[in-house]
């Protein structure tokens, strides 16, 4: 009974980080973050300066994701007040052109994952160099998608639009596509905030009776976290809400609509007192926010501290591996991040540690090797998914642990099939496999019988957390085509959850 009593704990406090803990002052943080995006209306600039002024003047630092066609704009028209006011905040990225068309859904939708990510890197690297540039920042601290313009292929190429070796660290943003527990989790090696749910929350600009439910509904949930264990909240907007009467890009873009440039039109503008009763409703909030005991403001820049990834880049123990081959043993017919010794592993990771583990076993080399996860991304296509037992022999299975270590060492990437000789098996088979082998070389009793593969109907049970595509998952954002659909692009962020896993905030 005890045993299960652990059990029952240890599960409950990986798929609810809160399980166990009850302490009224757990910490709660608040991420205010702004879409920086409408190059049009000359008045947007202004409302971007005086909200970047208006925090700055009570303490409070945001998160600034800037459209790269927004940056270059505010260069034009030399607007280096603008520029100075926002970096004093933390500047993130918001694509390149935002809604013209294609839109990063629309030329991920039929791409590939290895191609879709060099594609997002050749339409979007440019717009993340020129803001960087234009706002003198050595890294851009997030990106986030245009509408609901999302793409697994973008998450995994963060690291190629940002300066080396790190890239861009952090997706903040929000939508349905993935999530986890309306908490920050890692997926694709970025630590990613989206799919928030009940935990984002904001205030209705320009109704003055939104003032006080707003209040208390981020009273609410500030509570409901902190007796919890903590957490954050996600709050965001966009600096052309003050001053604009229609979104800028709606006026324009509309359902495919894709005008030349010099055809853009500025939406409608509000009148002043409209925008002034804004700033005031909205400094309001900030202040009520601000007031709430126990919680504090951080900027997307803070986030990796607060949750760092405690798996990559360091050494990994024997007794640790053995603990994740044990977890793997006992629920063969499931793969799914795991939580060892306080941890977070994703799929990924196990896979990664077990196969250079039982790799340096093989290789002879070092009879006590360091096993260092590097972070690898899921397969790029799909693999076998009919159940076909294999049996192969000692001397065929150390050769295949061989060539799957140096598969992803060559390509940073679960192979999408495994072969042992002529035949394949799928990734789920090959680490439910390699657990059984590694816990019988680590006892030193290797099995004389051989490795048995595709032995059990094997489910990645991360895959749960991944949306199917619906008409509304991209086709409800009005610049999309009405009824846009994208199932390949759900497909590959299918397979990429094997990198998913909660983000686990830091111990003090």
């Amino acid at each position: 009974m005890t045993t299960l009593i652990f059990r029952i704990f240890v599960w409950g406090a990986l798929f609810f980080p809160s399980f166990g803990q009850s302490r009224a002052d757990a910490p709660v943080s608040v991420i205010l973050w702004f879409d920086t995006e409408d190059y049009l209306l000359p008045a947007s600039d202004d409302s971007a300066k005086l909200l970047a002024e208006l925090l700055t003047s009570k303490g409070i630092r945001a998160t600034f994701k800037v459209v790269g066609e927004k940056a270059r704009t505010l260069e034009r028209r030399g607007r280096t007040d603008v520029i100075a006011a926002l970096k004093k905040h933390d500047i993130g990225y918001h694509a390149n052109f935002h809604s013209v068309h294609p839109t990063p859904s629309e030329y991920l939708a039929d791409a590939g994952f290895l191609d879709g990510m060099a594609e997002f890197v050749r339409r979007e690297g440019g717009g993340a160099a020129d803001v960087r540039r234009i706002f003198d920042v050595p890294t851009l601290v997030c990106y986030g998608q245009p509408g609901s313009s999302w793409g697994a292929q973008a998450i995994a190429a963060l690291t190629k639009i940002g300066v080396a070796p790190h890239g861009v660290p952090c997706y903040v943003d929000e939508g349905t596509h993935v999530g986890l527990n309306e908490q920050p989790f890692w997926y694709e090696n970025a630590l990613v905030v989206y799919n928030m749910g009940q935990n984002q929350t904001r205030m209705e600009l320009h109704d003055p009776a939104a003032v006080e439910p707003a209040k208390k509904k981020v009273s609410q949930i500030a509570g409901r976290l902190r007796g919890n264990g903590g957490g954050l909240i996600s709050i965001f907007y966009h600096p052309c809400e003050w001053v604009h009467q229609t979104f800028w890009d709606g006026v324009n873009f509309s359902r495919g609509a894709n005008p030349p440039r010099e055809a853009w039109k500025a939406p409608p503008q509000r009148p002043a007192e409209q925008t002034d009763a804004a700033f005031q409703r909205f400094g309001e909030y900030i202040d009520h926010i601000k007031s709430i005991p126990g919680l504090s403001f951080v900027t997307a820049g803070d986030l990796p501290e607060i949750y760092p990834d405690a798996v990559k880049g360091r050494s990994i123990s024997e007794e640790e591996l053995k603990e994740l081959a044990t977890e793997i043993s006992h629920d063969p017919s499931t793969i799914q991040f795991r939580r060892i010794r306080g941890n977070s592993w994703s799929a990924a990771d196990q896979f990664e540690a077990l196969t250079r583990a039982t790799a340096a076993t093989f290789d002879g080399k070092n009879a006590s090797p360091q096993v260092v996860v590097k972070g690898i991304l899921g397969p790029g296509q799909s693999g076998p998914t009919a159940i076909k037992p294999v049996q192969a022999s000692s001397s065929a299975f150390a050769q295949t642990v061989l060539d799957v270590a140096s598969f992803i060492d060559h390509e940073n990437c679960i192979p999408s099939r495994v072969f042992i000789g002529a035949d394949s098996v799928a990734p789920a088979d090959f680490l439910e496999a390699l657990a059984t082998a590694y816990l019988e070389t680590s006892s030193g009793h290797p099995s004389s019988q051989g490795i048995s593969f595709g032995k059990n109907r094997i489910i990645l049970n991360s895959e749960k957390y991944i949306a199917q595509d619906t008409p509304d998952l991209f086709g409800g954002w009005v610049i999309h085509k009405e009824g846009f659909r994208a199932p390949k692009i759900m497909e590959t962020a299918r397979l990429q959850a094997w990198t998913l896993k909660p983000a686990t905030p830091r111990t003090k």
